[in-house]
């Protein structure tokens, strides 16, 4: 039996029997933590579960030259995601620990353990927001909107090629230059909260 560390990366090592090494030992862990919140009455409330990720340790013998233990050290330095195929079949892991120990009865090769990780992978997840389109599918003329159609991206800044006059634009400027009496001016007292009694 052929057993298989495949990374999404840093490409695959086998572990054959007589050719290349082999995986001696597996061992799969599971932990989950329960919260614990204190009652009344002196006894606790267990009300929670959370499961924290699985860990695979492995060991076994590298033989028949270094290809091996470097595509292990690549993997790792590039913490490539893996997928281990053995008796035990495990995906989504990154190495927490990997050793080498060489001696003199294996000199094209050495033994090794490692301890490897599941990893939760998510991906961000947006929702428009009122059926509009996101302003990346507006850029460029994008959108069935007249309006938006027209406006393009200019970096941080948005550009139209709809005209303003040039009275609208003086009675924008003078909306910002003109004094408001909306506004309190003053607060009412030293903690004002903004309410006004």
């Amino acid at each position: 039996m052929a057993y298989v560390l495949e990374g999404r990366k840093g490409g695959t090592v086998r572990f054959e029997p007589y050719q290349t090494g082999i995986v001696d030992s597996e061992s799969e862990s599971y932990s989950s933590s329960v919260t614990s919140n204190p009652v009344e009455n002196g006894a606790d409330m267990n009300d929670h579960v959370n499961n924290a990720a699985g860990k695979l340790s492995i060991s076994g013998v590298i033989i028949g030259g270094d290809s091996a233990v470097e595509a292990l050290k690549e993997m790792r330095e590039s913490r490539d995601i893996l997928t281990y195929t053995g008796v035990t079949r495990m995906t989504n892991l990154v190495f927490t620990s990997l050793n080498f120990k060489r001696d003199y009865k294996n000199k094209d090769g050495a033994s090794f353990s490692a301890t490897l990780q599941q990893v939760k992978i998510t991906s961000a997840e947006y929702v428009p927001m009122d059926g509009q389109q996101p302003m990346t599918s507006q850029d460029a003329g994008k959108s069935s909107n007249q309006q938006l159609a027209k406006t393009g991206n200019a970096g941080l800044n948005m550009v139209s090629s709809q005209q303003v006059s040039s009275s609208a634009a003086e009675q924008f400027s003078a909306a910002y230059n003109s004094y408001s009496s909306a506004a309190p001016l003053t607060r009412l007292t030293g903690g004002y909260d903004g309410l006004a009694f």
